[in-house]
């Protein structure tokens, strides 16, 4: 019983510390942004960035978590970030080139990216043909099945006429 006595009369004793107002607290500045470092990249990817990307993508050194496309997308930004202009065009970070192909089969970085150009020739147009098949005599004997094309419309030459070599043919 006395310590409760105690306990209350030590309860009374302290000050009352007031109202409590609740204020919104004092907006922070924002965290300063931390910029990682660019890893340094070896000289062998300086020289063939294509294989870079290949060896560091492929699923025997690349996190299993990571899908190949992020992959790429990892890669391919370190490689921008340290060969700026000399990095190839078909090895520039997501979203800046779509369609890249190959534009010289000599030259391993020539790229032609976006729309390809139409060739100046005419497109020549399908004609429409009527094919049979025949057998025909072999002259050390057999037959031999050939197939004679032509035009559709145009006349069949049949064979049966009478021919005349001149000259040489």
């Amino acid at each position: 019983m006395l310590a409760a006595v105690m306990m209350s009369a030590l309860i009374l004793q302290q000050a009352n510390p007031g109202p409590v107002v609740w204020a919104p607290p004092a907006e922070l500045p924002p965290p300063p942004e931390v910029v990682s470092p660019v890893p340094a990249i070896p000289d062998s990817a300086r020289a063939d960035p294509f294989g870079y990307e290949r060896a560091q993508c492929s699923p025997l050194i690349r996190p299993a978590a990571e899908s190949l496309e992020a992959c790429q997308i990892r890669i391919r930004s370190i490689l921008a970030a340290n060969m700026g202009d000399a990095l190839p065009a078909g090895l520039a970070p997501a979203g800046s080139l779509d369609r890249c192909r190959q534009e010289a089969a000599g030259d391993r970085y020539a790229l032609q990216c976006g729309t390809p150009g139409r060739p100046d020739r005419p497109s020549t147009g399908l004609q429409e043909q009527t094919c049979e098949s025949r057998p025909e005599p072999l002259p050390q004997g057999g037959v031999v099945w050939t197939e004679e094309c032509r035009p559709a419309g145009a006349t069949r030459d049949s064979g049966l006429g009478l021919k005349i070599p001149l000259g040489g043919d």
